[in-house]
Order: C-alpha cells, then sequence, then structure tokens
C-alpha cells in the first residue's frame, strides 16, 4: 500500500497534467526512439540508441503550422544522431545544434554535408589496401578493453584502413571513409552496446572489417547518389549546450531536440569504441573532461556544481523531499536529479532568450524512476520553462508503461508516469 506522502504526490502530478494539457496520442509511439530510422537513407549509417524518427521532426513542425514556412531557424541544443538537422536541411530549413560528444558531431557534420560527383567518385575509387601484419597494435590505445574488442587481426586491418584514410588530400572524402569505418567498428567487434554500457555479444559473427568496410561503403555511395538536394549545411558546433549564450545564435523559430534522459546512462560510455578508434580523445583524463562538461544525467558528471534554488519548482522540492528519505541505490542521485533540472534550467533560458517571439521549445524526454517513485521529467521542465517565460502549450504522451511487470508492481500508481512525451512550450 502506498503511503500517504506518496499518494499525495501522486494526486500532484494528476493536477498538473490536467493543468499543462497532458494528452496520449500514440501515433507517436514508434517515432520516439530510434526504430523507425534504422533503414532509412543516411539515417542508417550508424545506429543510435537515443534517436528518434526525423518523421516526428516533420509531424511536430506540421503540428505547430511551420511545415510550409519558406525560412525558419530549426535548433537542436542536444545534436545527437543529427536527426532534427539532417531532417531540417532535406526540408530546406536553416538549422543550428550542439553536440558535446566529439564523435557524435563528426558524424553530424559528414551526413548533412553536400558532396559533389568529383567528391563521391573519389570516395568510390578509394582502394582498400592489402592486409599486412603489425607490430603491436594493442599499444596504441590505453582503452581497458581494447583486446577484448578486437583481436589482434581485425584490430590490425582497422588500424590498416586507417592509415591509407590518412592519405586522402580531399578532406571530406577523407571524413567520409573514416565514418564509413566508424559505422562498423561495433558490427565487427566482440561487444554490443547494451543498457549504460557495452556488453561481450553471446554470438558473434566473425566478421571482416575490409568486407564489412566495402558493404558500408556501397550502402553509403547509394544514399549519397540518390540524394535530391544541396540545401545548406547546418551549423554544427561541438561543444555543451550549457555554453549556448556564448554564441551567436538567434532569432530561433523552433528548437527541437531530446535531452538526455535523467536515469544515470553515462552517453559517452556507450560510445568508447567509436571515440578511441577514432581518436576523439587523449584518454581516460580527456574523457573525464569532457563527462565533467556535459549536461549532468549521470553519476559521472559533475555533481559538486554550486548553485541556488532557482530552478526548483513546487514539485521538484517535493519529490527531492521524497527521495532523500528513501535509501537508494546511490545516495548521490538525489544530487543528481537535482543538478540535472539547474542544468535543463541554463539551458532552457538560454533558449527562451534566443528564441523569436511567439517561437516554440519542443522536448522530447522520458520519465525515470527512483526508490519507486517515478520522476516526471516531462512536467518539472514544463514548469521549469514557465518559471523562465515560456508558456506551456501541450505536452503529448508519446508511449507509457515500458518498465516490467515487477517495476510496475513495486511504482503502484507510479507506473502511470513511465513514459515519453513531447513537451511543447512557446514564448
Amino acid at each position: 500500500m502506498e503511503s500517504n506522502f506518496q499518494s499525495a504526490l501522486f494526486q500532484n502530478y494528476k493536477e498538473r497534467d490536467r493543468k499543462l494539457n497532458v494528452y496520449s496520442n500514440f501515433s507517436y509511439k514508434y517515432l520516439v526512439n530510434f526504430s523507425q530510422t534504422k533503414e532509412l537513407p543516411i539515417h542508417r549509417w550508424f545506429y543510435y540508441q537515443e534517436g528518434y524518427s526525423p518523421k516526428l521532426v516533420k509531424n511536430i513542425l506540421k503540428h505547430l503550422g511551420l511545415l510550409t514556412k519558406k525560412k525558419i531557424l530549426v535548433f537542436d541544443p542536444f545534436a545527437g544522431s543529427g536527426t532534427t538537422l539532417l531532417t531540417s536541411k532535406q526540408l530546406g530549413f536553416k538549422a543550428s545544434g550542439f553536440e558535446i560528444n566529439p564523435f557524435s558531431a563528426f558524424m553530424i557534420r559528414v551526413k548533412t554535408r553536400n558532396y559533389s560527383e568529383e567528391d563521391l567518385k573519389q570516395y568510390s575509387n578509394f582502394k582498400i589496401p592489402e592486409y599486412k601484419k603489425m607490430k603491436d597494435s594493442y599499444s596504441k590505445y590505453d582503452l581497458s578493453i581494447i583486446k577484448k574488442l578486437f583481436d589482434e587481426q581485425k584490430l590490425e586491418k582497422i588500424e590498416i584502413l586507417k592509415e591509407a584514410i590518412g592519405k586522402v588530400s580531399n578532406e571530406k572524402v577523407k571524413d567520409l571513409l573514416v565514418a564509413t569505418l566508424l559505422s562498423i567498428l561495433e558490427s565487427v567487434s566482440y561487444y554490443r552496446k547494451a543498457g549504460n554500457g557495452l556488453k561481450r555479444k553471446r554470438v558473434h559473427k566473425d566478421l571482416d572489417p575490409f568486407i564489412e568496410f566495402q558493404k558500408k561503403r556501397e550502402e553509403i555511395l547509394l544514399d549519397l547518389i540518390a540524394k535530391t538536394s544541396n540545401n545548406a549545411e547546418p551549423l554544427i558546433i561541438n561543444d555543451s549546450c550549457l555554453n549556448l549564450g556564448k554564441y551567436d545564435i538567434n532569432e530561433i523559430d523552433i528548437s527541437i531536440f531530446s535531452p538526455p534522459y535523467a536515469n544515470c546512462f553515462d552517453p559517452f560510455e556507450v560510445y568508447k569504441i567509436e571515440l578511441w578508434i577514432g581518436e576523439f580523445i587523449n584518454g581516460y583524463a580527456d574523457l573525464k573532461g569532457k563527462r565533467k562538461n556535459a549536461l549532468t544525467s549521470n553519476l559521472n558528471a559533475n555533481l559538486n556544481k554550486e548553485f541556488n534554488s532557482e530552478h526548483r519548482t513546487d514539485l521538484l522540492e517535493q519529490i527531492l523531499r521524497v527521495l532523500s528519505k528513501k535509501v537508494l541505490w546511490d545516495k548521490r542521485i538525489v544530487k543528481m536529479l537535482d543538478t540535472y533540472f539547474y542544468d535543463m534550467y541554463i539551458v532552457l533560458n538560454e533558449i527562451f532568450n534566443k528564441t523569436k517571439e511567439k517561437g516554440y521549445c519542443v522536448i522530447v524526454v522520458g520519465n525515470s524512476s527512483y526508490g519507486n517513485i517515478t520522476v516526471p521529467t516531462d512536467i518539472i521542465l514544463a514548469e521549469i520553462g514557465e518559471k523562465i517565460g515560456f508558456k506551456t502549450k501541450e505536452i503529448i504522451v508519446g508511449r507509457t508503461n515500458e518498465a516490467s511487470s515487477q517495476q510496475h508492481a513495486k511504482l503502484g500508481s507510479f507506473k502511470y508516469y513511465v513514459r515519453e512525451s513531447i513537451v511543447i512550450l512557446q514564448k
């Protein structure tokens, strides 16, 4: 049986649902994740766990009457897989975005570039070099699990490809070849992305990096030859969006993005293979620094920030008090949640300042659960937005009840708030 304070908290959730115009539209169910995107041209080059469908971007623009506009600026502070920026480019809209992960920022640039016929010819004509034995290819990397990821011959072939690509003079073609190599690393390794990190594959196909590289190149070439426009390339900034105020990005018509969820998943952990092999980081100290500068959504982030309570809504205060009295699997979770919403306050405040009057801020976000209490991130972000000056137009619930039956039993009434939503704010 739920305690009185948990029952009261649940009633507060329901009241805010009514106040904030929360409703379900399950036509978005498969659009708030990457499952409908992994077979689409260009999007399919690399699979992102955290991605969402380009159809979601189009549907939101249509829903808000912006799809038929001739000129709008679309912004994404958490560009991730690049779906918002690539879709905006394909629609002919100007777009800008931030991405702190250097691997992801690189992939977005490659996917959203315009390539000439000569570029594609050079890309197609790149010759895969012959295999030759190398001396201790493992020694180049300080990644602790490098020997578990690849056997010696596979890593040697990857290094041979890297060396040959490095000699290409055309920078666009070189980047496209690097992206091709990065896109096959997981498939040829002995590990896969799973949850909050990498796990050894139960069944591993012994794939040859040279053959997989060729297959991926054919796929990429097919996608680029079939494209129909050379619209303006988006601006991609490899930095934390917490620094948005330092950049000259203004007059935003609409921001469409999905921030890291407050679920303790480290967005850098699952991309360790690409970060190390792609040489986007200089070792563990560099990785630690990037984690500390990112939005605080996990326990590896910066939990030592000093801030006041200006970001806290009444509901957030209540949730933090309830959770602080519970025995959680890590005592730092309450601090992590408080810092997460403080960081989101900073980001939303900067977006508000740079958005046109009557412009929109659209947030695709999932709620998390701790101590058998679901934290309604969608509601809290809407209330933080209203503190800043936005008005909540609506919150569309795209899907619900993704928790297991065992989790449902523990969550009680709070199971109804295990959901992914689209929060639509307007200036």
